[in-house]
């Protein structure tokens, strides 16, 4: 019972502390990032639309860094949502049997790292089913942010 009392006094005083400490501070927009300007002083981007090239003409860009997912070389808006209860990519990149083995102008297989094993069967990995958490349409747009990072990871 002491300690609750104790806890209740000691919750009180920093609320009144804090509160008071306040007082008619406002935060303005432009102290709320690492830029000093406004937020609002931000230019909209650009809208952009994915490239609409076939992907067997189109090829694929090169990977932004050593082992990223490589980006998804045609439209992709009308096999999404990408979720647990539907995956139109599994219909043309499921193909446990052709691991490893690409086909030119033919989809590229899933990896064997989104494969789990059970009894001897292949199955899609939970972790591995919604493929735009890691693979991105891509689409030509102008850098946002510049970026001069050289270094080894």
């Amino acid at each position: 019972m002491k300690h609750k009392f104790m806890w209740v006094v000691a919750s009180l005083a920093v609320f009144t502390v804090g509160t008071a400490a306040t007082g008619d501070f406002a935060v303005t927009d432009d102290s709320l990032g690492l830029s000093q300007t406004s937020v609002f002083d931000v230019e909209t981007p650009a809208a952009f639309e994915y490239r609409d090239l076939d992907p067997k003409v189109a090829g694929i860009l090169p990977r932004a860094w050593e082992d990223a997912p490589p980006q998804i070389p045609h439209r992709a808006e009308r096999y999404l949502p990408v979720n647990a209860q539907l995956n139109k990519c599994l219909e043309c990149h499921e193909e446990p049997d052709k691991i490893g083995n690409k086909e030119k102008g033919k989809p590229t297989p899933m990896s064997d790292t989104h494969y789990v094993k059970l009894d001897k069967a292949l199955l899609v990995s939970n972790k591995h089913y919604v493929c735009t958490l890691c693979h991105a349409p891509q689409t030509d747009v102008n850098v946002l942010m510049g970026n001069t990072f050289k270094g080894d990871l």
